[in-house]
């Protein structure tokens, strides 16, 4: 067997093992979990699609990332050579709402993101994808609280009665989203990010609660105003 024949035996190999990385010869490790966030004015118009995501194998001769606890896949488009998001599948770039205009080998190598407006694509500089973990920037255990939760005006309290009993304690119990979904003291009352926005409710999954912030952030304890 010649030199020639023995290098494509093992590229073939090599595949048939499904291990890409050595394959293309990039030597280059790439995130296994990464963080897609921008600020209130980006969450409030594709806020479902940031959050975190975690490799998912390979497309594109690249890593390719889905949505933890969520429904959105992110890969490398090869036929435009930029990196894009799909509600669907690896390879389907119909209806793609966000884009990284760069053909690195790995997705956080260059933040070049745009996303759809509405009716055009507008490359945002604080749209931006790194290597993080969930646990290393969100809090696992946080407390609702409101100044005015005692508040009266004009005989009737600030908050209902629902509303009130939605402040307190909360802690972690899984992902929905790309964030965290908590739930306070074992009770029926949760809060998690839904579409576009976070709320507390009396169950995952309910478009509605006793308390909302639109737009919302991919920690909620980031959020400052307009709960």
């Amino acid at each position: 067997m010649t030199e020639k024949n023995e290098l494509s035996l093992s590229f073939v190999v090599c595949l048939l093992l499904g291990f890409p990385n050595p394959c293309l010869g990039t030597g280059k490790e790439c995130c296994s979990s990464i963080l897609l966030d921008s600020d209130l004015a980006v969450h409030k118009i594709q806020g479902d699609k940031l959050g975190f995501y975690s490799q998912l194998g390979y497309y594109g001769a690249r890593p390719a990332y889905r949505q933890q606890g969520g429904e959105f896949f992110i890969f490398y488009y090869e036929e435009e050579q930029h990196w894009i998001d799909s509600r669907y599948f690896y390879g389907a770039s119909l209806f793609s709402k966000l884009v990284n205009e760069m053909d690195g080998y790995c997705l956080d190598d260059h933040n070049n993101w745009s996303f759809y407006n509405g009716s055009d694509l507008m490359y945002s500089e604080v749209l931006t994808s790194n290597c993080s973990k969930i646990e290393d920037v969100c809090c696992k255990e946080l407390r609702i609280s409101s100044a005015n939760s005692e508040v009266i005006i004009d005989k009737e309290p600030y908050y209902n009665n629902q509303s009130k009993d939605s402040l307190g304690d909360y802690k972690a119990i899984g992902m929905t989203n790309g964030r965290f979904v908590y739930q306070k003291d074992n009770l029926d009352s949760f809060l998690e990010y839904g579409t576009k926005h976070w709320t507390v409710s009396s169950g995952v999954g309910q478009n509605t609660g006793h308390i909302i912030h639109q737009g919302g952030s991919v920690c909620p304890e980031h959020i400052e105003k307009e709960w």
